[in-house]
């Protein structure tokens, strides 16, 4: 289970849309519950689930939805780490229905998050990264640095579980890494824990093969990024200082260092003791089998082994206590001891198979849950994005005042003015004249167009699609602009099909086109390029223009509706908030980021299948 820091779930931040002040302290009953069930978390995990539940049936019968929806976000990751992927999985569902309902943000990305750590814990790391991809991403779009941090370590843990090791440490470093987090010392420590984790296992896979200076030199650099054990604080400051310990443990163990490994462990033994926790006692006891067996104190390595299945005996689910009843095995047959090295043998395999049984049955009920969720998160999504929509009618009609206006009047001034040279007999100006009003009618049309396409629902229906054809139709659709503002485009891929609608897609396209060649204006040597390229459950075609990409205030509110850089004149600002609500409605996404070499980049995100049909992620 990828390692929580559970504190910082009782914080308070702002969300991204709308900004709302901190709320008020949940009622004393259920805070005293949630509290105790943080304490209890390590030592009985039933009932701190037990005391969650509590909380949360309080919550409800205050009938306050705010109450009940935090409530579920704070039970969430203490049921998880009761190790209760499943039913943590529920509360995740519906407090990200309500999150999403209140548009806030911040905590559903916090909610999604957690549902790609109860993946990780069943095992399901492909279904896990590509929950937790999204919300590092909504999470860097906020400039939310710690929250992205905890994304990337998630990141890590979903790669190792794949058993890709080296994509696990590069993004466990990233994470310690990410520069403008806040100066969070607990999150820091969490986080190095993470990376020398990965380094740990990395170096055991060397030594495995053969490779014992490159083990060796992996190993210091797990002991490097760990903190000293002495300056682990209390559990209740550092609540997974526990897991911390262990690593310092394991570390030191792999590097000779005696001395340091004596005292992580009699720290952890402390902790143990003051915490009640079985679990805390048996990795103690398991690691200090460990230690004998490296000092060739065979005796002393059994009894520590047994001791260790004697505590963590207690915790059916605990992969330790699989690892503890083979190391036992293998030492008693060191000893010779054959009859009890094949009791604890079998025994341990039984515990592996029930475990593996156990896991099979989360990953279907979670799978289960996910199906029936879908369609309620989706309709939950478009239903906000209609809503918001219609929320911004006040400052529509005072666009709308500003944007007709000019023009109407433009086209009363020019009339005069035709209706005088008429009279004069100047047939060539009043050509001129009647061309001028033909334009500014055309642009009244474009418009009103947009305008009636602000409110409108789709009614389209989701088919598959040809990304190039959707891309050569758009190209189609702006002939005439592109004759006038002559422009390299670039197709950089042969092919590939999604899911959407089409009609739909070509305006969202040719729309970023349309942008793209507005701000290639001053350009000499203009340049569009379309790219193309898989991402999950996802296809990606990506919009890059050699521009002067997006300042950061600008892409902050670049989707917000009424939002725009043109002059005064030149549009309504809804362009991209319609087309990223178009994508949201066929169950994809527009994002925008400045290109590595210069120039934006908008990425519009498809879904390879039908999402009303096929199970996924959100």
């Amino acid at each position: 289970m990828p390692d929580s820091d559970s504190l910082d779930v009782f914080e308070d931040r702002p969300t991204l849309w709308p900004h709302t002040a901190p709320e008020r302290l949940l009622p004393s009953q259920v805070e005293q519950r949630l509290l105790k069930a943080m304490e209890r978390v390590g030592a009985d995990g039933p009932y701190a689930v037990a005391l969650c539940e509590e909380a949360i049936s309080l919550a409800r019968s205050s009938g306050d939805d705010g109450e009940t929806v935090r409530t579920l976000f704070r039970a969430a990751t203490l049921v998880l780490q009761a190790r209760r992927p499943d039913r943590a999985y529920v509360l995740c569902l519906e407090a990200q229905q309500a999150f999403e309902r209140r548009d806030d943000r911040w905590r559903a990305t916090r909610i999604l998050l957690l549902r790609g750590q109860c993946w990780l814990e069943v095992g399901e790391h492909e279904r896990a990264m590509t929950l937790i991809a999204e919300a590092a991403e909504r999470f860097r779009l906020m400039d939310h640095r710690a929250d992205l941090a905890r994304c990337q370590a998630a990141m890590a843990m979903a790669h190792r579980l794949g058993g890709d090791l080296d994509s696990a440490i590069a993004m466990a470093a990233q994470a310690v890494g990410t520069p403008g987090a806040p100066n969070d010392h607990h999150l820091d420590i969490s986080l190095r824990h993470n990376e020398a984790l990965m380094r740990l296992e990395r170096g055991r896979l060397l030594a495995q093969q053969g490779d014992v200076q490159g083990a060796q030199a992996e190993y210091a650099r797990a002991s490097a990024v760990l903190p000293d054990a002495r300056h682990i604080e209390s559990p209740r400051s550092q609540p997974d200082g526990g897991q911390v310990l262990q690593n310092i443990a394991q570390v030191a163990t792999a590097i000779g260092d005696d001395a340091t490994v004596l005292l992580a462990l009699r720290r952890l033994g402390d902790w143990a003791r003051r915490r009640g926790s079985r679990l805390e006692r048996g990795a103690v006891w398991l690691q200090m089998a460990e230690l004998q067996r490296a000092r060739s104190r065979s005796r002393a390595a059994v009894a520590c082994a047994r001791a260790a299945v004697r505590h963590l005996v207690t915790l059916p689910n605990e992969p330790r206590l699989v690892t503890a009843r083979l190391l036992l095995a293998d030492l008693l047959e060191d000893q010779g001891d054959y009859p009890g090295a094949y009791e604890a043998y079998a025994e341990g395999s039984r515990v592996a198979a029930e475990q593996q049984r156990e896991a099979i049955a989360l990953r279907a009920e979670m799978l289960a849950l996910d199906r029936d969720a879908e369609q309620v998160l989706r309709s939950t999504e478009q239903t906000l994005a209609y809503a918001q929509r219609l929320s911004n009618v006040g400052h529509l009609v005072a666009s709308i005042n500003h944007e007709l206006n000019q023009p109407m009047a433009s086209i009363r001034l020019v009339a005069e003015t035709a209706l005088e040279l008429i009279d004069s007999g100047e047939t060539a100006e009043v050509l001129a004249s009647m061309r001028s009003m033909l334009k500014l009618s055309t642009r009244l049309t474009d418009l009103t167009a947009q305008l009636a396409a602000f409110p409108a629902r789709s009614t389209a229906q989701v088919q598959q699609l040809s990304l190039r054809q959707a891309v050569l139709e758009a190209l189609g659709m702006l002939r005439s602009r592109l004759g006038q503002t002559p422009c390299e485009i670039v197709i950089g891929f042969d092919d590939a099909l999604a899911h959407g609608f089409e009609g739909q897609l070509v305006r969202v396209i040719a729309n970023l086109v349309n942008n793209a060649l507005d701000v290639l204006e001053p350009v000499a040597a203009r340049r569009i390029e379309f790219s193309c390229a898989a991402d999950g459950e996802f296809v990606v075609l990506s919009v890059a223009d050699n521009g002067p990409g997006l300042a950061p205030a600008v892409l902050e509110r670049l989707f917000q509706p009424f939002f725009s850089t043109k002059a005064a004149g030149r549009g309504l600002g809804l362009g991209l908030a319609l087309s990223r609500d178009v994508m949201r409605e066929m169950g994809g996404d527009l994002l925008a980021r400045n290109g590595s070499g210069g120039g934006a980049v908008f990425d519009v995100r498809v879904p390879l299948e039908d999402p009303t049909t096929v199970p996924g992620t959100l």
